[in-house]
């Protein structure tokens, strides 16, 4: 079968599982069987030594290999001859005439494991290490990548989608880390010397953290307008929880944002580059919570220009019909703003249609009657366009629908007995857009919307609503996604640890 037949779910399962099968076989080749390490050390003498003397304590578990000096740097090369720990000495004599003067000494245990891999723990220098690290960067960016393949897979198939959201977020996540290590990890690739073995590792850890830092302005102010548009909303409309959420939400990205804060202060930059158990704990704690935050950062942020960009969504003029949601009419009968800015932008499309195509479409308003309407919305939306000069033959009004997913349900009904393979539109508030399409896919209706305008303070409880039904109903994938990342930062802030066990 086919993977673009596959479901999105188990396209992705697929992709992350070949993706770190090839991670793990990189490794294996290239520490397996590696029996060397290179060991870079400063040269403090400022100029090149003529000669590099090595001493073993106990002997027989390495011997050296390469032991040579220039202007900056002191390379030794050692080669594993069997399990075990031995001390180092490497010594930098400098000669005159008279005697031999031991101007520079470094003193540093070195580890063979049952495998042959050697480490020491005086700079935690992997051999190969570069190599490993250019592919773990090369793995985020081809994930990036293939999320933004199937990012334009979901908008080409559906252009309202959960899926587009997720895609977007993953992008956002992938791509960030990717673009961030290669110059690291490029570096390391030409100049092993100056980078410590394990530095990308916690620096992985420290481009997430700064992330979540560097984006605390765009929460604060996010934060803040959240917050007054939920309070302008429960002045207008009353306190309810869907009506809060925007507050909550803003409580919670702003204790997120304390929590790492106050992780990071416990270190400083130096626990980055210096490996003790106590950075170690901290890097792999900031580690996880600074990528779960960011991922649900980026998600937020899919969730926000997707939402933003149906709100604005210019439908093609090739409709056949065009279904406006209803939401509620007065006492009299007539449309309140909210609604009758809906039917308004239906109008003007309509027109615009026919002005540049010649085509009429036919238009559907859609709603039932309510316990205190006089009348089923979809009729007096019919009434209205029949006032602005919309013939009644191009009506066909659906009146029995009592919220958005029969609104698409019942008018697709109708729309179906007309023309199974029409060209549809319909016609919501700009925030409303988004989970309008979606609701019209889940009835299997493949319709274009459009959205009218309105008062700025409903957009940011949309927004949330948008985000938080992502997470619920996309559940599945996020769970997965969460134990791939939280795995990710495990490994990343035990990677000594675990190289130590091969």
């Amino acid at each position: 079968m086919q993977l673009r037949n596959l479901s999105y779910f188990k396209r992705i399962v697929i992709f992350m599982t070949v993706s770190a099968l090839f991670g793990m076989i990189v490794a294996i080749v290239v520490f397996k069987g590696s029996d060397t390490v290179d060991v870079y050390l400063d040269n403090l003498n400022g100029s090149a030594y003529k000669k590099v003397v090595t001493e073993f304590e106990p002997k027989g578990i390495a011997e050296t290999l390469i032991a040579e000096s220039d202007d900056e740097y002191i390379h030794v090369r050692f080669r594993g001859l069997k399990k075990g720990d031995t001390l180092v000495r490497v010594i930098c004599p400098k000669e005159d005439e008279s005697e031999t003067v031991f101007h520079d000494s470094y003193v540093f245990s070195l580890v063979v494991t049952r495998t042959h891999f050697i480490y020491t723990n005086l700079e935690y220098d992997i051999n190969g290490y570069q190599y490993l690290f250019f592919v773990i960067t090369l793995i985020y960016l081809a994930f990036g990548i293939y999320m933004i393949h199937m990012f334009r897979q979901s908008r080409k198939s559906a252009f309202f989608s959960y899926h587009s959201i997720i895609s977007l977020g993953l992008v956002l996540y992938y791509m960030l880390q990717g673009l961030a290590l290669l110059p690291f990890s490029a570096t390391a690739m030409l100049h092993p010397e100056k980078m410590n073995g394990l530095y990308f590792f916690t620096f992985n850890s420290f481009v997430l953290t700064a992330v979540s830092l560097l984006s605390t302005p765009f929460l604060l102010i996010f934060s803040l307008l959240l917050s007054i548009s939920n309070i302008k909303l429960i002045k207008k409309e009353g306190k309810r929880l869907s009506n809060l959420l925007g507050i909550i939400l803003s409580f919670v990205l702003l204790s997120g944002v304390a929590i790492i804060f106050i992780m990071f202060t416990q270190s400083v930059l130096v626990d980055y580059l210096r490996i003790t158990p106590k950075s170690m704990a901290i890097n792999l704690t900031r580690g996880i919570i600074s990528s779960l935050f960011v991922y649900f950062e980026c998600n937020l942020l899919a969730t926000l220009f997707l939402s933003r960009r149906a709100g604005k969504h210019k439908p093609k003029y090739d409709k056949d019909f065009i279904i406006i949601l209803g939401c509620g009419i007065r006492e009299d009968g007539t449309l309140y703003p909210l609604l009758r800015g809906r039917a308004d932008r239906a109008i003007a499309f309509y027109r615009e249609q026919l002005e540049k195509t010649g085509k009429k479409a036919v238009f559907v308003p859609s709603g039932g009657q309510g316990p205190d309407e006089v009348m089923p919305e979809g009729e007096a939306i019919k009434r209205y366009l029949i006032e602005q000069g919309i013939p009644e033959e191009q009506i066909m009004a659906e009146t029995k629908s009592l919220n958005t997913f029969q609104n698409m349900k019942f008018s697709k009904d109708i729309i179906d007995s007309k023309n199974s393979d029409a060209n549809i539109a319909f016609s919501t508030t700009n925030y409303h857009v988004f989970r309008g399409g979606m609701l019209a896919s889940s009835v299997g209706m493949n319709a274009d919307g459009m959205g009218a305008k309105t008062k700025w303070y409903f957009w940011p409880n949309a927004l949330i609503r948008e985000f938080v039904g992502m997470l619920v109903k996309e559940r599945k994938i996020h769970i997965f996604l969460l134990i791939i990342i939280v795995t990710q930062a495990i490994i990343m802030g035990n990677i000594q640890l675990l190289l130590n066990l091969l």
